[in-house]
């Protein structure tokens, strides 16, 4: 059986190694695997981002931050802990449970900045990828 933390902690482990593979398609398919669809309606995803919350561990979160129809940007947020099922968190509620990341499901992105580099930006705990759309 597969195990969450354990596959996106592989995930992480070889973009910073520098492994070439498509992380957007593995992470697409680690949500898909446990049952969780990406947003079809109301808006368009424009970027995954995997970081080590400081409060814990052995934990990761993912963001996948879209930008809606009014033009606004939101991220729906998934919690991996050693040993348990992936917790969906949405509308703000992952600074409940980590007050490190408050605000960040309403922080908007100016992508113009990050199509100019080449990489993906990758910050303090952070790795963010911009989808092939």
């Amino acid at each position: 059986m597969s195990d969450p933390y354990s596959d996106i902690e592989g995930i992480w482990n070889r973009y910073l190694s520098g492994d070439t593979f498509n992380a957007e398609r593995e992470i697409l398919a680690l949500l898909d695997s446990q049952g969780i669809r990406i947003r079809q309606d109301d808006g368009e995803l424009k970027q995954f981002t995997i970081s080590k919350p400081t409060s814990i561990t052995s934990g990761f979160a993912l963001g996948l931050r879209y930008v809606k129809r009014d033009a606004s940007q939101t991220e729906d947020h998934f919690t991996f802990e050693k040993g348990r099922a992936i917790e969906c968190h949405y509308r703000g509620s992952l600074e409940n449970k980590w007050p490190e990341y408050k605000d960040t499901h309403k922080q908007q992105v100016l992508f113009a900045l990050v199509v100019d580099v080449q990489d993906s930006i990758t910050s303090v705990n952070t790795v963010s990828l911009l989808t092939r759309t």
